[in-house]
């Protein structure tokens, strides 16, 4: 690993050894320099080099991810000789904090795996490699991956610091045999449709119910509300990436819909305002619920697993929004969110040829079929995806979905927008689970919300 100030010291040494050495020694020594400096130390021998890589940790594969890990450093080793030091964190949070310590620091791992809508908080840090065309060359040319990914690799399209490694679009799981028993035929492609379905699906004496909601999920919530409103029309943030919009009366619409699956429709489990992702799932693989939303191909082996084996499909989420048989004229046909994680290069790291070799590594065909046999998540290799999806109608269903995948705003402040909306709606379903919720509840909330947003953004 590079040490700034080791840096710092080499450049006194080089300049000591000018003065005291020839011309025709300085010359070479200039040359070693900028040899160095343009990541020569790293395009050369790679034998016997440690790569740091931090990446998220599986909680759900704990045990085939510590397999994954041993895979790839044993196939690694092989290739270039050197080895990988695996680092893994198991939180935003904690994700935030080893980033920030190792910009700061100027130290800590070569390789980053960032969520998507993390990319622009990891880019305004200026921490990491901007990558060139023939870094892309590299592992394989932009071409080699989707396009929708490519949307959140940075801050422009020649200003990119993340490669995408997992492609994790969203989409809208639904039980056959509820489908066919209510004489539902097809799934549906407007929120309007989905409300009706899930009334023809509703048994609450039999503990069966339309779809279910995750009010207390930290990742799930932002979601839903920002992709409603956006089919309304209206981002979370201004065009100009100045001005927080997420008190727009598109914003209350889109949240106040949400709720009113359990409030006003009663389509969902009333316990349901203290649940997660997961506890939606669980619900879901027991065959008691006819729809859950916002669910990525990971969903795959768990269901597999479950009763429910070979008695689900998937669609894309509906695209046109309550009550209206087509989108406003600004509304956007907002499928997903571009979702996954991306692979990025920190600017202290004198390994950047050895980290894009592991990339190139990630990312090539096969290795990306297998993560998707091990852990259900899309390969980001469009080849892969592509093959995939002619295998497999699950999986097409998601590619699907991908093509109408749009970029949140690129904003370093998305990290705290996604907080602020997860805080919301777990106010919101506290006041709906003491029976204290009213309509009326949401513009505060927002407008609280909103308010700590725009102190943020520059």
């Amino acid at each position: 690993m590079s040490n700034v100030q080791g840096k710092s010291k080499g450049d006194k040494v080089v300049k000591t050894y000018l003065r005291r050495t020839p011309l025709y020694s300085s010359l070479i020594v200039v040359l070693l320099l900028m040899l160095t400096a343009c990541g020569g130390t790293s395009s050369g021998n790679t034998s016997g080099q440690t790569l740091h890589v931090l990446v998220g940790a599986n909680t759900t594969y704990p045990t085939q991810q510590k397999q994954w890990m041993q895979q790839i450093g044993t196939e690694f080793n092989k290739l270039t000789g050197s080895t990988i030091a695996w680092d893994t964190y198991s939180s935003s949070s904690e994700e935030q904090t080893k980033l920030q310590t190792a910009i700061v620091s100027g130290n800590g791992p070569d390789i980053f795996s960032l969520g998507t809508t993390f990319v622009p908080t990891a880019q305004a840090t200026n921490g990491f490699v901007t990558l060139s065309d023939a870094d892309w060359q590299q592992v394989g040319g932009k071409s080699k991956f989707f396009p929708q990914q490519l949307t959140m690799a940075g801050k422009t399209p020649d200003q990119t610091i993340g490669i995408p490694w997992i492609m994790a679009p969203f989409a809208m799981v639904y039980n056959k045999d509820l489908f066919q028993k209510a004489g539902i035929t097809t799934p549906p492609t407007t929120w309007t449709e989905f409300i009706q379905d899930a009334q023809k699906i509703n048994q609450p004496s039999a503990g069966v119910y339309g779809t279910e909601i995750d009010p207390s999920d930290s990742f799930d919530t932002w979601k839903v509300i920002w992709t409603l409103s956006k089919q309304l029309g209206k981002d979370f943030l201004s065009p100009d990436l100045k001005t927080a919009q997420l008190n727009s009366p598109e914003a209350q619409t889109a949240l106040q819909f949400w709720f009113d699956w359990a409030t006003k429709y009663k389509i969902t489990d009333p316990n349901a305002m203290s649940w997660k992702s997961g506890d939606a799932t669980r619900a879901f693989g027991s065959g008691k619920v006819g729809m859950q939303l916002m669910v990525s191909t990971s969903i795959i082996p768990t269901l597999d697993k479950s009763g429910l084996a070979g008695h689900y499909a998937f669609a894309p989420m509906p695209t046109v929004p309550y009550g209206m048989q087509q989108r406003p004229a600004n509304g956007i046909a907002a499928t997903s969110i571009v979702s996954g994680q991306m692979l990025a290069i920190a600017k202290y790291s004198n390994q950047k040829d050895l980290a894009l070799k592991l990339i190139n590594l990630l990312t090539d065909n096969q290795h990306q079929l297998d993560w998707h046999k091990t852990f259900g998540d899309l390969p980001a290799n469009a080849a892969a995806a592509n093959q995939l999806a002619s295998q497999d109608a699950l999986t097409a269903a998601f590619i699907q979905a991908e093509a109408g995948a749009t970029p949140t705003p690129f904003s370093g402040s998305w990290a705290s927008i996604q907080v602020s909306m997860a805080g919301v709606c777990s106010k919101v379903a506290n006041l709906v689970a003491t029976n204290q919720y009213s309509p009326s509840s949401i513009k505060p909330l927002l407008d609280q919300a909103n308010q700590q947003i725009q102190g943020s953004l520059h």
